[in-house]
């Protein structure tokens, strides 16, 4: 009696303790679902917050484009050669800043751009503008490195400058080689250099006193990235940009 009495506590013990398991896998379904109803709304607000996004660099992207049209009309109507360059000039500049919006609407990472890609379709936009064709050279060292949007842009027309003003002045010859590295130092620390082979600067040459609106305008964008901007002759003209992000 005493060992039927215990199997039949067992048994009750097996049977409540089936009933409680069961009633727990019902719960967790129960909440599994929940939770899967919630991830899949999330997803759905992750993916279309990336679509907005995309969204949004492709119309800054053509909004860019339309405005370089309109000064290409505009510039039509000049006839001064003064004006129409500074009608270019800008062209350039928005155009250095409508890739870096293509280069985020085409990529996955909506937060940085590849600057391996960037410089060197930057580069081949401004070979194009001024016909370098073969007579000048250019020798890109870019380290594998992806900057965010508030570092890419004021690299970028720092780069436009730099590299317009050599092909313009450095060259009376028509004939010479433009190198460009960006290098990282350490983790946060990198070093712009554009250098090329030209006539270099004028003896008179006072980087502080400069007053070209190119000169001032890589300055202050040096400052925006509370960078240290130099200017030098060295065998032609040398550009040095350190910034940390």
């Amino acid at each position: 009696m005493g060992a039927t009495f215990l199997l039949i506590v067992i048994i009750g013990l097996l049977l409540n303790y089936s009933r409680l398991k069961t009633r727990t896998n019902r719960a967790l379904q129960v909440q599994q679902k929940v939770i899967e109803k919630k991830n899949d709304s999330l997803q759905h607000l992750v993916e279309e917050k990336e679509w907005l996004v995309k969204e949004i660099h492709h119309r800054v992207k053509n909004n860019f484009h339309m405005v370089m049209g309109l000064l290409h009309t505009q510039a039509a109507y000049l006839h001064g050669e003064e004006a129409r360059q500074a009608i270019t000039e800008s062209q350039q500049r928005i155009q250095a800043m409508s890739l870096v919006h293509q280069r985020l609407y085409q990529s996955e990472n909506l937060s940085a751009i590849n600057m391996v890609d960037y410089i060197h379709e930057l580069i081949d936009c401004l070979k194009d503008s001024f016909h370098t064709g073969r007579t000048i050279q250019f020798n890109l060292q870019i380290d594998p490195i992806n900057l965010n949007v508030t570092s890419c842009i004021p690299i970028g027309l720092i780069l436009n400058e730099a590299v317009t003003n050599a092909i313009k002045h450095a060259f009376p010859d028509k004939e010479g080689r433009i190198d460009i590295s960006l290098k990282r130092m350490n983790q946060d620390h990198f070093l712009l250099i554009v250098r090329d082979n030209g006539i270099g600067l004028p003896a008179t040459f006072d980087g502080k006193k400069q007053a070209s609106m190119g000169m001032k305008l890589m300055q202050g964008l040096s400052d925006d990235l509370d960078g240290t901007f130099q200017v030098n002759n060295n065998n032609g003209t040398e550009i040095l940009l350190e910034f940390i992000v």
